[in-house]
Order: structure tokens, then C-alpha cells, then sequence
């Protein structure tokens, strides 16, 4: 984001006189300013959102939501970076399902299909880094799971029995992108048959230096 100071003579002849007078001081004023430009200019902020549910279609990966990362949300300097959470559920069925994330057509989270049973949620949460302008490096989790706590034990144990947990945490490099032009970010799911996996959830925020 190119946040810079605004200058203006006249503006700022009017803060000096008023600043000698009874206000504060220019110096005080230009500090006070410089130090919100700097607190805007590096925090986090939101560039996109979609709770809008989408479900696979048959067999085969489909896409579930892609985002264009476009200007002004580019990642222009080495070490602005991306916060992004992706979620959704899956239908309760013995079928198959997985979910892919994608960055510039290239896949981080390639997780293969897996024998997901129950109803419940699915989530991967990534921070995009980039490493150069052709290249950035992914740290993210995918987690899947459902843990049951047996209530007749005593105490009482946790077990998986029908429920199971697939959570995993993977660090990848991309190159051969082209970080000055629009990347695009997708998320993919596959089952069986129609809505075995849903998307209905993507929150993406930018760091900028």
C-alpha cells in the first residue's frame, strides 16, 4: 500500500500558527501523524472475505473459491506476506474426500483423498510469505478431525474410534511466479458424489512493508 505523507504549505503554516498559539506544537503534530502512518502502513488488513457455501460436483477436484491477488493487494516487497483461513464441512458418508489450496497454480496442501466419515469441519491455515519477486514460501496447516472422549471410562480416556484426525503441517517453496501481476489463489475439493466436501469459509489479510 503506497501510504505516504501529504504535504501542504498552507496546511501546514496554519498548524505552526495555531500550534504557537494555544495547540500543539508542528514538531508534535508531524510526530504524532508519522507514527499513524507507520502503524497503518504495516498492519494486517482484511482484502478479502466470502462465507458464500460452494460443493464439490461428482468425482474429481472441483473449485470451490479462487481470489485474484491483484493490485493494490500485491505482495510487492520481499517480506510482505498473507494471512489466510479457508474452511468448510464435509457430509457424513463413506466416501473419500480431500482439499487442495492452491498458490499460482501451484498446489501446497496436496493432500491425497482420505476416508473422511463423519460430518464436521475442515480447515487449512496458511501464511504466505514472499521470498523474491518470482518467489514465496507457504507455512501451513490442514487439519481435519474429530477427537471423542469416551465418557464411560473413569477417568475418562480420549480415543478416535469412529471418529479419526488428520492434521498436517507442511513448509513449501513456489517459484516461477510472476508476484507483479495477478496470482491467483484457489481452494479445490473432492468426493464422491455432489456436496461430499463444502466450502463456507475464506478470510485472506495483507502485510505490506
Amino acid at each position: 500500500m503506497g501510504l505516504l505523507r501529504a504535504t501542504n504549505p498552507i496546511a501546514t503554516a496554519l498548524i505552526r500558527r495555531l500550534g504557537d498559539g494555544a495547540g500543539a506544537l508542528t514538531r508534535d503534530v508531524t510526530l504524532e501523524i508519522d507514527n499513524l502512518i507507520n502503524w497503518v502502513k504495516f498492519a494486517p488488513r482484511r482484502i478479502h472475505f466470502n462465507t458464500s457455501t460452494v460443493g464439490n460436483v461428482g468425482a474429481g477436484l472441483d473449485v470451490l473459491h479462487t481470489f485474484s491477488l491483484d493490485t493494490p493487494n500485491r505482495l510487492l516487497t520481499d517480506g510482505d506476506e498473507l494471512i489466510v483461513w479457508y474452511g468448510g464441512i464435509t457430509t457424513a458418508n463413506d466416501t473419500d474426500k480431500r482439499v487442495n489450496a492452491f498458490f499460482g497454480g501451484t498446489a501446497y496442501e496436496g493432500a491425497p483423498v482420505t476416508d473422511f466419515d463423519l460430518g464436521i469441519g475442515w480447515t487449512i491455515a496458511a501464511r504466505i510469505i514472499r521470498l523474491s519477486s518470482s518467489s514465496v514460501r507457504v507455512n501451513h496447516m490442514y487439519m481435519h478431525n474429530a477427537i471423542l472422549a469416551d465418557s464411560t471410562a473413569s477417568p475418562s480416556n480420549v480415543n478416535t474410534s469412529g471418529g479419526g484426525t488428520f492434521i498436517v503441517s507442511r513448509s513449501t517453496d513456489i517459484t516461477g511466479l510472476t508476484l507483479n501481476g495477478a496470482i491467483t489463489m484457489e481452494v479445490k475439493g473432492e468426493g464422491a458424489a455432489n456436496d461430499d466436501v463444502k466450502q463456507n469459509f475464506s478470510s485472506i489479510w495483507l502485510i505490506q512493508q
